[in-house]
Parts: structure tokens; C-alpha cells; sequence
């Protein structure tokens, strides 16, 4: 049910948006739109699947202190 939902609610997004587009040539902004949608889509297919979605942070952390060599305290 959550699949069909998520599913029926970005094609009532993508119908509402993508027809102006088109129409008035707006080429970049479709492209754009596009490269947006469809990852956002993926993660919310995944979601209403009950897919595990690691969290994004961990790789940010992992680039702060392996990569830049910075580490962060919470002040007390």
C-alpha cells in the first residue's frame, strides 16, 4: 500500500510539474528536474519498501576524520 502511494504521489507531482516545462522549452530546468526526481524517487521506493537506508552522516563523519583530519567535541 505504501509502495502504490509513494508511486501515485510523484507521478501527481511529476504530471503537475513537467507538462509546463516542456511547453515552455525549458530544457536545463527539465534535465535538472530529472536528476532530482528520479534519485528522490529511488529512496522513497526503497523506504516504502522497509529497505534499510544507511544514514548519510556516517560517510560525512568518515570524511571529516579520515580524509580532513578533523574531529569534533561537544562542549560542555
Amino acid at each position: 500500500m505504501n509502495l502504490f502511494l509513494v508511486i501515485i504521489s510523484f507521478a501527481a507531482i511529476a504530471a503537475i510539474e513537467l507538462p509546463g516545462m516542456v511547453k515552455k522549452k525549458m530544457w536545463r530546468d527539465f534535465t535538472l528536474y530529472w536528476a532530482i526526481f528520479l534519485p528522490v524517487l529511488a529512496l522513497a521506493v526503497l523506504m516504502a519498501l522497509d529497505v534499510k537506508i544507511p544514514s548519510p552522516i556516517k560517510a560525512v563523519q568518515a570524511f571529516y576524520k579520515d580524509i580532513l583530519g578533523l574531529s569534533f567535541k561537544i562542549a560542555e
